[in-house]
């Protein structure tokens, strides 16, 4: 029996095995290896479509089903579907609790489940985890306590052996402000008892998904949390080493490349270049210069503005820049403090000099990184093989595939950079702007890539930016889709689709 487990972990580790059955597949590689999913969709004519509920977890699969979360006005629930069919088979309601506090742009059903061969693995930071088995019935549930979050959880569980490896990153500080009660949380997959935990004291919260690292002599899981990325001993759960140097806000998952493990944050804000073009947002403020004198003042600010964070996404957007209170009064207050800190000389506008001379956006440093194995304690200067700066996502993960390593960006610009030596081969724009939080998936030698507006980009692997297809779905994607053998499945916000050869 354990040479067995031992088999099916080294196939899932490796990234041949044919199930989908966590966030971006086979070891959150999002490269579904001999996979020959259709490269032309057309979206009037799916091999099915059926309703979803709302939520921003991924599909995964076994055998002929396909799970996810969603949640039903206040209630957190899992789903089985056929997926040769698209039928629902059951639903589940976790039980009743108070929701965690989300981003507008977030959902409380954000982490993606994980299944294997008899149970199905879930995560929802308002209560914590559930296991079912592939027949919808409840094996065991156990209520963690929430973690305080700056936009609500979203890191999800990934299996190792007979363990649930959870990391709950948490803004919560104990009586020492250094500390917090971070941690990685490892499960036994029968009881859902404690197997181990691991404390991350100085770590705040973070969205990241972890990775499992098979090295020559040892197996390790990799974690990205703010300002660092660490490796920890498996199956005892104890530090290896760390990386410093990334933003407080992290949320891409690592993955394993090139003998190397590869991870990336933009800046905080979600700037992905080192230099920073002011000239966008200036565009994006002036848009609200009602008498067209080339100014902004105080009493222009109306309607949607904010301080742009993103100024390629639509305004009001939740995402697009900073959060303002809905009372009016409140918010007239904040619009007065952002109007005065660009005011320099209170001469009672925004001039173009005055706006990008005064300019600033975000904090940290917009990192791709590769880390060769074998490290000891802080191998930030030792291990670190390359890094690159230009164009990080915020949110999508990166993915690695025959010596190139691929990056897609709000704004639609697709990075590929040669996973030896970090140095871009091309960064050009898809044509298909707008945000982009899921992921890129490789299936049949082709990237999918899908705009949080619903436009799928197909793209064929490569030197070169070589645009093979795209469709506009004509709803609403946040969610990085999952694949088998010849099926490629989409959740938008309002429906599940399958594509299928």
């Amino acid at each position: 029996m354990r040479m067995i487990l031992a088999t099916i972990l080294i196939l899932q580790v490796s990234g041949f095995t044919a199930e989908w059955s966590r966030l971006r597949g086979p070891n959150g590689s999002g490269v579904a290896a001999g996979a020959k999913p259709p490269i032309q969709l057309d979206p009037a004519k799916p091999t099915w479509k059926v309703p979803a509920s709302t939520g921003h977890s991924s599909p995964v699969l076994w055998g002929n089903r396909l799970f996810l979360t969603g949640i039903e006005q206040t209630r957190l629930a899992t789903y089985a579907h056929d997926k040769i069919t698209g039928k629902r088979l059951w639903k589940r309601l976790a039980p009743e609790v108070e929701l965690e506090r989300v981003h507008e742009a977030s959902s409380h059903a954000a982490p993606t489940p994980v299944v294997d061969m008899d149970r199905l693995y879930v995560y929802f930071g308002s209560y914590g985890l559930l296991c079912y088995d592939h027949a919808g019935k409840l094996l065991w549930q156990r209520q963690l306590p929430v973690p305080r979050t700056l936009y609500g959880t979203s890191s999800s569980p990934i299996a190792f052996g007979d363990l649930i490896l959870l990391v709950l990153d948490d803004d919560h500080n104990l009586p020492d402000s250094r500390l917090s009660r971070s941690k990685i949380l490892a499960v036994h997959k029968a009881t859902g008892e404690t197997a181990w935990e691991t404390a991350r004291p100085f770590h705040r919260s973070g969205w990241s998904t972890p990775v499992l690292w098979k090295q020559p002599d040892r197996m390790e899981l990799v974690v990205l949390g703010n300002g660092a990325l660490r490796g920890y001993a498996l199956p005892s759960g104890r530090e290896q080493w760390q990386v410093t140097g990334f933003s407080r806000e992290t949320i891409s998952a690592p993955i394993i490349g090139n003998g190397k493990v590869i991870a990336s944050a933009s800046r905080r804000g979600g700037g992905g270049n080192e230099r920073i073009d002011p000239e966008p947002f200036w565009r994006s403020v002036i848009h609200f210069d009602t008498n067209k004198d080339g100014k902004l003042q105080r009493q222009e600010m109306t309607g949607h503005f904010t301080f742009p964070f993103r100024p390629e996404l639509p305004y009001g957007h939740p995402g697009y820049g900073m959060p303002l209170p809905k009372d009016p009064r409140q918010r007239a207050r904040r619009l007065d403090g952002i109007f005065g800190w660009m005011d320099k000389n209170r001469d009672g506008a925004w001039t173009h000099e005055e706006f990008v001379g005064n300019f600033g956006h975000g904090s940290g440093k917009p990192l791709l990184i590769a880390v060769k194995p074998g490290g000891r304690g802080d191998v930030t200067e030792s291990h670190l093989v390359w890094e690159h700066n230009r164009g990080i996502p915020e949110i999508p993960s990166p993915l690695y595939h025959a010596g190139r390593v691929y990056m897609v960006r709000s704004g639609g610009i697709l990075t590929a950079v040669h996973a030896d030596t970090g140095k871009a081969l091309y960064s050009e724009r898809l044509n298909a702007s707008g945000q982009y939080s899921a992921s890129p998936i490789l299936a049949n030698g082709h990237l999918y890539l899908i705009s949080e507006p619903g436009q799928l980009t197909v793209v064929k692997t490569g030197d070169e930016l070589k645009i093979v297809h795209q469709i506009q779905l004509g709803d609403k994607t946040h969610v990085t889709p999952a694949f088998d053998d010849n099926t490629i499945y989409v959740r938008s916000e309002q429906h599940l689709w399958a594509f299928r050869k």
